[in-house]
């Protein structure tokens, strides 16, 4: 089984309504990364979310429940937003502490990106909108805004090779293709 994945889109334009632009076009990245994970799983079954890569505890259902966990985790510590209890249930599996025990079998791929869209929506887009300044601290030690957003793309494209991996040892490759020019918004 093969998937011949969507393009790579380079061409990025900031999300309007933001105060800063530097952060609309972070956030914007973020939206493109977060669409090359749902594509990477919307087609697999179950059993291809809960595939344990060997001597690991990951699996790609675990791995895209941390990705929404980690972004709404790391927006809300940045943000100051808070989310419902229980959407923060539905996250939790994917908590760092988790790691340590078994996988929890996995939700459909289609409710692991329904999550991951409410953290977007619900959290980050509009925790982002108002900061004005990128590059101010947000935390006693320095981290800034700039700083935490690049650790959350970094975040999405580092777990999507993973994703990658574990699909193809479950049996089912995804090819990667491009999709527009190499040309950022300009």
């Amino acid at each position: 089984m093969m998937k011949t994945g969507r393009g790579r889109f380079y061409q990025i334009s900031p999300i309007k309504g933001f105060a800063n632009r530097e952060i609309a076009i972070s956030a914007a990245w973020m939206d493109e990364y977060r669409e090359r994970v749902y594509d990477q799983i919307e087609d697999l079954p179950l059993e291809a979310l809960d595939q344990e890569a060997p001597g690991t505890g990951l699996t790609i259902g675990r791995l895209v429940l941390h990705l929404g966990w980690a972004e709404s985790y790391w927006i809300g510590r940045i943000t100051e937003s808070k989310i419902q209890a229980d959407f923060s249930e539905s996250l939790s599996a994917g908590s760092l502490k988790n790691f340590e025990e078994n996988p929890v079998p996995s939700l459909e791929a289609a409710e692991l990106i329904s999550l991951c869209r409410r953290v977007r929506d619900e959290m980050t887009i509009p925790g982002l909108m108002s900061v004005k300044d990128s590059g101010i601290s947000c935390w006693e030690d320095g981290s800034t805004f700039r700083g935490v957003l690049g650790q959350l793309q970094w975040h999405w494209i580092y777990h999507s090779g993973q994703i990658g991996l574990i699909r193809f040892e479950w049996g089912s490759d995804y090819q990667w293709t491009m999709g527009s020019p190499m040309a950022p918004e300009g």
